[in-house]
């Protein structure tokens, strides 16, 4: 777990480090495609990571996920709720039928 937490800073300060075209005076049209697509890259590794793991999040719910952890939000806390969300769903569902 250690390890990920690693990554995904390292993730995060690659997505917020300042634009470099920017400093040198060369506009930021030339580093925005490479951010976007390297944004993209890692949001298709993610999802990919995810589905590795049968987490069984859609890649909407993926990403608030990655944003709430981005914003501080505790990995544990975030998991305990997803799961509690998860169990109140089969309850209604249950219910339901």
């Amino acid at each position: 777990m250690q390890n990920f937490e690693i990554k995904r800073m390292h993730i995060h300060s690659a997505m917020t480090q300042p634009n470099q075209d920017q400093e040198n005076g060369l506009g930021q049209h030339s580093n925005l495609y490479l951010r976007l697509q390297q944004s993209a890259t890692i949001r298709a590794n993610i999802q990919n990571i995810s589905q590795l793991l049968n987490t069984g999040l859609t890649p909407e719910a993926l990403d608030i996920c990655v944003k709430l952890l981005e914003a501080g939000v505790h990995p544990q806390a975030l998991a305990e709720v997803v799961t509690q969300i998860r169990r109140e769903m089969a309850v209604i569902e249950a219910d339901g039928q």
